[in-house]
């Protein structure tokens, strides 16, 4: 079950800055495409492999109020988690580079398998942060009971019937787009230590925040802005996994002890 708690409220505290924010942000964008046509501007397709704007804005276009609102309502929780753990900065060039690889891997597989087919949408972040969790949390418990039945599946895997899910109920949903983020989640969950080393170091992060104190103070206090210093030493050792909220997972890959037993559109069309 969803421990909604911890996801809306991480450790008691209001909902995260960014993740708030972007939900705005998305919304104002959607209401921008109803007087300026920003799709076909912005959303991806092969042949736009080397359109870095494009690469980094495509999430931020929907096509139908029902495509942002269904984006919007998956991807608030693992966002508001992953931004308590990680820091507001951190979790904004995340997203920024999560973009960028996952429209990368589409586009080159595009190529050979849809080259007229182009995405959009911000579920692709989504299946970046599912996947992501779901990593990390079969680090801990490497098999996951199947409802009520005796039958177990790797964790890691539990996406996959997510992704297969949209894919056959969801009209029109990008089954290689989500594909595209869902492997870029499980590229950060397995190689953490590696992704970090693209994102600005903590001390500048922390530079920057002293520059810009005085707009942080100003933001409002029903929203939480985590600042580098307060997630810096975090270990990320006390994770709140969405299925399963007592389990620890750990932030590097360390070997796992041994255990017996147990256009198409990013989303809503």
């Amino acid at each position: 079950m969803f421990d909604w708690k911890s996801i809306v409220k991480p450790n008691g505290k209001p909902f995260c800055a960014l993740t708030a924010g972007l939900a705005v942000f998305l919304t104002v964008v959607f209401l921008l495409e109803q007087v300026i046509s920003l799709e076909d501007r912005m959303e991806l397709s092969p042949d736009h492999i080397f359109n870095l704007g494009r690469l980094s804005s495509y999430p931020l276009v929907h096509l139908s109020w029902l495509h942002l609102f269904f984006n919007l309502i998956s991807l608030m929780g693992p966002l508001n988690l992953f931004e308590s753990q990680h820091g507001t900065v951190y979790t904004g060039v995340v997203l920024n580079l999560t973009a960028i690889l996952a429209g990368l891997l589409y586009c080159i597989v595009g190529k050979l398998l849809y080259p007229g087919e182009s995405v959009a949408g911000a579920s692709g972040w989504f299946f970046t942060l599912v996947g992501y969790f779901s990593w990390k949390a079969s680090l801990a418990t490497p098999r996951t009971q199947l409802l009520q039945t005796p039958y177990h599946f790797p964790t890691a895997l539990s996406p996959l019937i997510l992704l297969l899910l949209i894919t056959l109920f969801v009209p029109n949903a990008s089954f290689w787009g989500h594909l595209s983020g869902l492997t870029v989640g499980y590229m950060i969950g397995s190689q953490e230590k590696a992704f970090s080393k693209l994102s600005p170091p903590s001390w500048l992060i922390k530079k920057i925040e002293n520059r810009l104190d005085v707009y942080i103070e100003k933001i409002p206090p029903f929203v939480k802005y985590y600042r580098e210093v307060e997630v810096e030493d975090n270990d990320r050792t006390d994770y709140s996994w969405l299925f399963e909220p007592n389990i620890s997972l750990p932030l590097h890959n360390d070997p796992p002890q041994q255990t017996r037993g147990s256009g198409r559109v990013l989303g809503t069309a």
